[in-house]
């Protein structure tokens, strides 16, 4: 019976560990993601034109969206992340939506 329940809770803590260390991964992703699209768009231009006009918009670009979005953003994923690890698969998002289209 100890044996048992020492399984489950082993499968338990190491499927939460798992999907926790794929939100984190996620979370780094999407930060890096953003960094790169707003270096590509925006840098472009701040390198483009040499004579500093598109500084100042680089780096309100950088320092006021892409960086509050970015953080925000991976942890709502890492969050994310702990409630699929927590619930285990027994979140049934179909099932909520089928009750409320019934």
């Amino acid at each position: 019976m100890f044996m048992r329940k020492f399984k489950t809770g082993l499968r338990f803590l190491g499927t939460l560990f798992l999907r926790v260390l794929l939100g984190i991964a996620a979370g780094y992703v999407w930060i890096t993601g953003l960094a790169f699209i707003g270096r590509t768009i925006v840098g472009n231009l701040s390198d483009r034109y040499m004579d500093s006009r598109y500084d100042g918009l680089r780096d309100t670009v950088f320092h006021d969206i892409i960086h509050p979005i970015g953080w925000y953003g991976a942890w709502m994923l890492v969050g994310a992340a702990i409630i699929w690890g927590f619930s285990q698969g027994k979140l049934d998002i179909r099932r909520w939506l089928k009750k409320g289209h019934a």
